[in-house]
């Protein structure tokens, strides 16, 4: 079962953005999807030049979102259960202003998937759709499969493992 994500402009909250994306490649299902780079907590940058044949979830999500705050250890734990199958997650935070108060939240929730900070391009893409958390699923070959605004539940993600 699915809860209903918000809207942005229903509540003024900073997780809840109303501006559209002008000018970005809108993910649409059934579309190969070329991620950006993006950079991570500690200061790397993840590239995704070449296809990893991994199963990818992609996450937007903000650590003062209450949907994400109870999605993320669910997330977290259906990670740590597939990953050795081939599923990665980036779990993609929409503010990069404080990155060291991202990091102290993760450490605190003990999340294990990998944590990225939306720069320019991400928060394009995060902007296309409006609320929180957004999830994209895309398959080993790229191929966008599942577009989920809201909060998902254990039972909502399991579906997911099909794709394993």
């Amino acid at each position: 079962m699915q809860a209903a994500g918000l809207v942005a402009g229903s509540l003024h909250a900073p997780w809840l953005l109303a501006a559209s994306a002008a000018g970005a490649a809108s993910w649409q299902l059934g579309q190969r999807i070329e991620l950006p780079p993006l950079p991570l907590l500690g200061g790397s940058v993840q590239t995704f030049a070449k296809p990893t044949q991994d199963v990818v979830i992609v996450e937007f999500w903000h650590t003062q979102c209450p949907f994400c705050a109870r999605q993320n250890p669910v997330l977290n734990a259906f990670y740590k259960q597939h990953r050795s199958k081939g599923l990665q997650v980036y779990a993609v935070h929409i503010d990069n202003k404080d990155p060291q108060a991202v990091q102290r939240y993760v450490d605190a929730h003990g999340y294990v998937f990998t944590v990225g900070l939306a720069n320019a391009p991400w928060q394009a893409l995060f902007k296309q759709r409006k609320g929180l958390p957004q999830l994209f699923l895309m398959d080993r070959k790229g191929i966008l499969k599942r577009i989920e605004l809201g909060e998902m539940f254990a039972d909502d993600l399991e579906e997911f493992s099909q794709l394993l």
